[in-house]
């Protein structure tokens, strides 16, 4: 297979610019805890299959082929350095919780990648929750956040300084069975005032609850350097900044 790329960028091309992008899917069953994961509650995760982890992978929307598989990682957000390291993505797969991250779900809003592959990936998953969350910076920050259940899509929110939402927070809450009142005073209680600027990745957290994996240097996953498809690697040539 070749490793040839649809980038017209050097690989060395330094980055200059931040992000984290995550998508977890919880298949049944699901949490029964609302609270956040801590070291004592990640516990709960089944060891990684990295079999599995390289068949998800090659299911992705943003991958147009697996190149290489890389040493086991942790689930410890890296930077980007040069343009080469935004050909590798994570994928981690803990018995029913699958983890990926890939740098070509970072977006400037005008064309919500995350959007594109979670609706993808509901598909694939009908009877998952799907959480998508993708920060970025690039001299100015840029969130995107959406929310699956087997219903269907319950809520996109994206923006800069300002939220776009789509979708019924209090319908999420609802399917979690969680009253608004119960939240008063954390971070995820609904900004009942204006909901687009509620804390979106404190609701995230919410619904992953004691499963998720994100942030753990002892919670293993694969890397895998791919090749990415030519429309999302046209989309990061526009989104990332690179100095020349």
């Amino acid at each position: 297979m070749s490793d040839a790329s649809f980038w017209t960028l050097p690989p060395d091309l330094e980055v200059n610019g931040w992000g984290e992008y995550a998508i977890t899917i919880i298949e049944p069953p699901f949490p029964t805890s609302i609270e956040s994961a801590t070291l004592d509650t990640v516990k709960q995760l089944a060891p990684h299959d990295p079999v599995r982890a390289h068949q998800v992978a090659k299911l992705l929307g943003t991958v147009d082929a697996v190149l290489e598989e890389l040493l086991l990682t942790d689930t410890v957000s890296e930077s980007v350095w040069t343009r080469a390291d935004l050909d590798i993505i994570k994928v981690g797969c803990w018995g029913n919780v699958i983890g990926i991250s890939d740098p070509a779900l970072a977006d400037n809003g005008n064309t919500c990648p995350l959007l594109e592959e979670t609706d993808a990936l509901h598909r694939l998953f009908p009877e998952a929750r799907i959480v998508g969350s993708v920060g970025t910076d690039m001299g100015a920050d840029h969130h995107e956040y959406t929310i699956h259940f087997p219903e269907g899509r319950l809520l996109h929110a994206e923006g800069w300084s300002n939220t776009n939402l789509d979708g019924d927070p209090h319908k999420v809450l609802r399917a979690l069975g969680v009253a608004p009142g119960d939240l008063v005073g954390t971070d995820a209680e609904l900004d009942e005032e204006n909901l687009a600027e509620t804390n979106w990745n404190a609701v995230t957290q919410l619904i992953l609850g004691p499963w998720a994996p994100w942030h753990f240097s002892h919670v293993q996953m694969s890397a895998f350097r791919v090749r990415h498809t030519e429309h999302y690697t046209n989309l990061m040539e526009e989104i990332w900044r690179f100095d020349d």
